[in-house]
């Protein structure tokens, strides 16, 4: 009798243990989450930033197109302007290779480590960055893709500064063990700028501009 008492005390306390250490492994998750996707999203931002830079600058330092070899003017006898239009074929050339310059640059991103200490899951000041770290295995994805933007801005009388610019758009994932977040970032490059003298059109289109 006493031995059956014993082994149900046993258990009972096994079942306890059990149920506290659910309880702190949830509460540990629940005041942890924010903190290692806020950080997570830091570091990867970080580092899709940099691969993006690395791309632009390799690419637009490769790339010898002039103004005139993106875009076309088309005037009249006059010469007045009658449309601006894009060289569809080397424009999107460009496109592409900032692209695939991109992805490269972000395949090569390396799996990282977060150590988040154990005293930033509280909310008390003086414990915070103490305590063991636990650490969090980050390891980033990306996916990436492109826009054009051609950008028309009045300068002075029959003048207009003419910019066209790739959009580079990149959505990063962090992945991390129990946890995913991502990212998202834009950046503007700016490959063919001049400024158009000549009768201003009365519309602009997008990335075309007419005359009436």
């Amino acid at each position: 009798m006493k031995k059956l008492r014993k082994q149900r005390h046993i258990k009972t306390k096994l079942f306890i243990g059990a149920v506290l250490m659910i309880t702190a492994s949830i509460y540990v998750d629940i005041c942890l989450r924010p903190v290692v996707i806020t950080v997570a999203q830091y570091r990867v931002q970080g580092l899709i930033s940099k691969a993006v830079n690395n791309a632009i600058i390799s690419v637009m330092d490769d790339t010898d197109y002039s103004y005139s070899q993106l875009v076309d003017i088309v005037k009249n006898e006059k010469q007045e302007i009658l449309s601006v239009n894009y060289n569809s074929l080397h424009i999107n050339k460009l496109r592409s290779e900032l692209v695939k310059a991109t992805i490269e640059e972000t395949q090569k991103l390396p799996v990282t480590n977060l150590y988040i200490p154990i005293g930033n899951i509280t909310s008390i000041d003086i414990l915070q960055n103490k305590g063991p770290k636990i650490k969090f295995t980050i390891t980033p994805s990306s996916y990436v893709e492109a826009d054009v933007e051609s950008v028309f801005q009045n300068t002075g009388i029959n003048q207009i500064n003419h910019q066209i610019f790739i959009i580079l758009k990149v959505t990063a994932n962090a992945l991390i063990p129990n946890y995913s977040t991502s990212v998202y970032s834009e950046n503007k490059v700016c490959v063919a700028e001049t400024v158009i003298i000549g009768k201003v059109p009365n519309t602009i289109g997008e990335g075309i501009i007419y005359s009436d």
